[in-house]
């Protein structure tokens, strides 16, 4: 099954700009499926991308695709094309979210193992999903609503690191780049990239953690 996956996987063909955007505009404006099957379709090698990090049996990794999948499909329906944000930045998070879901369903399960990455990530936005009721099981429209208020503020503690801290922490835990390969990019040292990860990632947990503070 992973096979088939990974071979449809290498046909799927890269957006350009201009397509990108038309396709945008057909799905949001006039409500064009085929236009939301093509943005699907174009980014699912970022669902892959994600999940590759974790090492996972065959079964599970398929699971843990289906679970990304479902991500990325929520993230194209609730994503606002007019607003000053990207959709590469915008769906990493529900992409996350719906694998780190998973992952905290099953963490019992030893044949699942997160890289640094995941679990850092999962640090972060499991502070956001302690707002979750947990005898909520039904997806209503408050809790969607919930849902992209809780994406908003990550999104915006995050607008309120220093440059170089955004950068590093987008970098990683968005763009899943390696850090020596990061560090060579922005021009710093291994070492100074970690500590900028270290305080950019201690800063984003004390602002969820204050922001959760205030909301009890």
């Amino acid at each position: 099954m992973i096979e088939a996956y990974m071979n449809e996987l290498s046909k799927v063909r890269v957006f350009t700009p201009d397509e990108e955007a038309e396709c945008w505009r057909r799905y949001k404006y006039d409500d064009d499926v085929e236009a939301r099957a093509r943005v699907i379709e174009a980014y699912q090698p970022l669902v892959y991308k994600i999940v590759k990090n974790i090492k996972a049996g065959n079964e599970v990794m398929l699971d843990l695709i289906q679970e990304g999948t479902v991500g990325l499909i929520e993230a194209v329906e609730r994503f606002d094309p007019g607003k000053n944000i990207k959709f590469t930045t915008y769906a990493p998070f529900r992409i996350r979210g719906r694998i780190i879901n998973y992952l905290e369903r099953n963490r019992k399960n030893p044949s699942i193992t997160m890289d640094h990455s995941t679990q850092a990530m999962q640090d972060i936005l499991g502070m956001a999903s302690l707002f979750d009721d947990p005898t909520d099981t039904k997806k209503n429209v408050e809790k969607i609503a919930e849902d992209d208020m809780l994406l908003g503020i990550v999104l915006k503690s995050m607008s309120r690191l220093s440059d170089k801290e955004r950068a590093v922490v987008t970098g990683i835990y968005i763009h899943d780049k390696k850090a020596t390969d990061l560090a060579k990019e922005l021009g710093i040292s291994n070492s100074y990239l970690s500590r900028l990860q270290k305080k950019g990632v201690r800063r984003l947990r004390g602002m969820l953690s204050r922001l959760m503070k205030e909301m009890k």
